[in-house]
Protein backbone atom coordinates (compact mmCIF):
# COMPACT_ATOMS: atom_id res chain seq x y z
CA UNK A 1 0.00 0.00 0.00
CA UNK A 2 2.83 2.40 0.87
CA UNK A 3 4.56 1.62 -2.43
CA UNK A 4 1.40 2.39 -4.39
CA UNK A 5 0.94 5.66 -2.49
CA UNK A 6 4.55 6.61 -3.29
CA UNK A 7 4.01 5.89 -7.00
CA UNK A 8 0.80 7.93 -7.07
CA UNK A 9 2.42 10.82 -5.20
CA UNK A 10 5.44 10.84 -7.52
CA UNK A 11 3.07 11.01 -10.51
CA UNK A 12 1.32 14.04 -9.04
CA UNK A 13 4.58 15.79 -8.19
CA UNK A 14 6.07 14.89 -11.59
CA UNK A 15 2.99 16.24 -13.33
CA UNK A 16 3.34 19.55 -11.53
CA UNK A 17 6.88 19.95 -12.85
CA UNK A 18 6.05 19.22 -16.48
CA UNK A 19 6.84 21.98 -18.93
CA UNK A 20 4.21 23.07 -21.41
CA UNK A 21 4.59 21.40 -24.80
CA UNK A 22 6.78 23.07 -27.38
CA UNK A 23 5.22 23.84 -30.75
CA UNK A 24 8.07 24.55 -33.14
CA UNK A 25 8.93 24.40 -36.85
CA UNK A 26 11.56 25.68 -39.26
CA UNK A 27 10.47 28.30 -41.79
CA UNK A 28 12.63 29.20 -44.78
CA UNK A 29 12.25 32.98 -44.75
CA UNK A 30 13.54 36.08 -43.03
CA UNK A 31 12.18 37.06 -39.61
CA UNK A 32 10.60 40.13 -41.21
CA UNK A 33 8.62 38.02 -43.69
CA UNK A 34 7.49 35.68 -40.92
CA UNK A 35 6.33 38.58 -38.72
CA UNK A 36 4.57 40.29 -41.63
CA UNK A 37 2.70 37.08 -42.49
CA UNK A 38 1.75 36.52 -38.83
CA UNK A 39 0.35 40.04 -38.56
CA UNK A 40 -1.60 39.56 -41.80
CA UNK A 41 -3.11 36.40 -40.29
CA UNK A 42 -3.99 37.82 -36.85
CA UNK A 43 -4.68 41.56 -37.13
CA UNK A 44 -8.02 40.93 -38.92
CA UNK A 45 -9.03 38.83 -35.87
CA UNK A 46 -8.44 41.75 -33.51
CA UNK A 47 -4.84 41.08 -32.47
CA UNK A 48 -2.44 43.99 -32.00
CA UNK A 49 1.32 44.19 -31.41
CA UNK A 50 2.46 44.11 -27.78
CA UNK A 51 6.17 43.93 -28.60
CA UNK A 52 8.33 43.38 -31.66
CA UNK A 53 12.04 42.66 -31.32
CA UNK A 54 14.54 40.99 -33.63
CA UNK A 55 13.88 37.58 -32.08
CA UNK A 56 10.28 37.83 -30.86
CA UNK A 57 6.84 39.02 -31.91
CA UNK A 58 4.20 39.21 -29.19
CA UNK A 59 0.62 40.00 -30.20
CA UNK A 60 -2.61 39.86 -28.23
CA UNK A 61 -6.33 40.46 -28.35
CA UNK A 62 -8.93 41.19 -25.70
CA UNK A 63 -11.19 38.32 -24.60
CA UNK A 64 -14.83 38.74 -25.51
CA UNK A 65 -17.24 39.31 -22.62
CA UNK A 66 -18.62 35.81 -23.33
CA UNK A 67 -15.14 34.28 -22.89
CA UNK A 68 -14.67 36.11 -19.58
CA UNK A 69 -18.09 35.07 -18.24
CA UNK A 70 -17.49 31.46 -19.34
CA UNK A 71 -14.06 31.36 -17.67
CA UNK A 72 -15.35 32.86 -14.42
CA UNK A 73 -18.27 30.41 -14.40
CA UNK A 74 -16.00 27.39 -14.99
CA UNK A 75 -13.54 28.59 -12.32
CA UNK A 76 -16.09 29.92 -9.82
CA UNK A 77 -13.98 28.87 -6.80
CA UNK A 78 -11.18 31.25 -7.88
CA UNK A 79 -11.21 35.03 -7.81
CA UNK A 80 -12.98 36.38 -10.90
CA UNK A 81 -10.79 37.65 -13.72
CA UNK A 82 -11.19 40.82 -15.78
CA UNK A 83 -9.40 42.52 -18.67
CA UNK A 84 -8.18 39.22 -20.14
CA UNK A 85 -6.09 38.88 -23.28
CA UNK A 86 -5.05 36.01 -25.55
CA UNK A 87 -1.28 36.43 -25.98
CA UNK A 88 0.49 34.80 -28.93
CA UNK A 89 4.28 34.87 -28.89
CA UNK A 90 6.49 33.84 -31.80
CA UNK A 91 10.12 33.26 -30.85
CA UNK A 92 12.40 33.45 -33.90
CA UNK A 93 15.86 31.88 -33.74
CA UNK A 94 18.10 32.02 -36.82
CA UNK A 95 19.57 28.82 -38.23
CA UNK A 96 21.24 27.79 -41.47
CA UNK A 97 19.14 29.43 -44.22
CA UNK A 98 16.00 29.22 -42.09
CA UNK A 99 14.37 30.47 -38.90
CA UNK A 100 13.29 28.20 -36.07
CA UNK A 101 9.88 29.45 -34.92
CA UNK A 102 8.43 28.51 -31.52
CA UNK A 103 4.84 29.40 -30.64
CA UNK A 104 3.52 30.15 -27.15
CA UNK A 105 -0.14 30.86 -26.55
CA UNK A 106 -0.95 32.25 -23.12
CA UNK A 107 -3.76 34.04 -21.36
CA UNK A 108 -3.28 37.06 -19.12
CA UNK A 109 -5.97 38.52 -16.86
CA UNK A 110 -6.37 40.99 -14.03
CA UNK A 111 -7.36 39.49 -10.68
CA UNK A 112 -7.92 40.97 -7.24
CA UNK A 113 -9.66 44.07 -8.56
CA UNK A 114 -6.99 44.67 -11.21
CA UNK A 115 -4.04 44.98 -8.83
CA UNK A 116 -2.44 41.68 -9.94
CA UNK A 117 -1.96 39.77 -13.20
CA UNK A 118 -2.62 36.07 -13.61
CA UNK A 119 -0.80 34.53 -16.59
CA UNK A 120 -1.03 30.91 -17.70
CA UNK A 121 -0.14 28.79 -20.73
CA UNK A 122 -2.86 27.31 -22.88
CA UNK A 123 -1.67 23.70 -22.87
CA UNK A 124 -4.86 21.68 -23.29
CA UNK A 125 -4.89 19.28 -26.24
CA UNK A 126 -7.17 21.53 -28.33
CA UNK A 127 -4.89 24.52 -27.62
CA UNK A 128 -1.81 22.55 -28.69
CA UNK A 129 -3.59 21.49 -31.88
CA UNK A 130 -4.55 25.13 -32.55
CA UNK A 131 -0.90 26.21 -32.14
CA UNK A 132 0.28 23.40 -34.45
CA UNK A 133 -2.29 24.28 -37.12
CA UNK A 134 -1.53 28.00 -36.78
CA UNK A 135 2.21 27.44 -37.17
CA UNK A 136 1.59 25.15 -40.16
CA UNK A 137 -0.63 27.80 -41.76
CA UNK A 138 2.02 30.47 -41.12
CA UNK A 139 4.73 28.29 -42.68
CA UNK A 140 2.55 27.58 -45.73
CA UNK A 141 1.71 31.27 -46.12
CA UNK A 142 5.36 32.40 -45.88
CA UNK A 143 6.97 29.64 -47.93
CA UNK A 144 4.12 29.62 -50.46
CA UNK A 145 4.52 33.37 -51.00
CA UNK A 146 8.25 32.89 -51.61
CA UNK A 147 7.57 30.20 -54.23
CA UNK A 148 5.18 32.46 -56.17
CA UNK A 149 7.86 35.12 -56.68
Amino acid sequence: LMAMAAVLLSGVIGGANEKPPVVQDVIHATPEKIKKAALAMFVPDGYSIDSDTASQLKISRQWSSEETVSFNTEHWTNQPVTNCRHVLTLILLPGDHAISVTVHWDSACHVDGGSMWRIWSNDKEKDIQWMQITLGDLKAKVEGADQRH
